[in-house]
């Protein structure tokens, strides 16, 4: 795979995710435009890795793995106390909780 094919990709996955996190409005969909855009600077980095014949590409990717694992592991039980709580999972939701601790 060339590495004009692999950056293309790597844009794909970012647009897709810049609009998953612009224009849908539920939680889940926020989540995975942010996980869409982790995956596109993991595969900006293994291309960069593979072009300049490093492991440090696979070896930053490894770290963003780990970093991606752990921000998903908060994010989906603050999720989970948001759908709890208010029933909900729509960004709009979060506004109500901000809400009550401002009373």
């Amino acid at each position: 795979m060339t590495l004009e094919l692999t950056l293309v990709i790597a844009a794909l996955l970012f647009v897709v995710g810049v609009a998953l996190i612009l224009l849908r409005r539920n939680l889940i969909f926020l989540l995975l435009g942010i996980e869409l855009l982790f995956n596109a600077a993991m595969v900006i980095a293994l291309a960069g890795g593979a072009r300049w014949h490093s492991a440090t590409g696979q070896v930053l990717v490894v770290f963003m793995m780990a970093l991606s694992g752990a921000a998903l592991a908060l994010t989906l039980a603050l999720l989970l106390r948001v759908k709890h709580e208010l029933g909900g999972d729509s960004v709009d939701d979060l506004r109500l909780l901000r809400e009550e601790v401002d009373e």
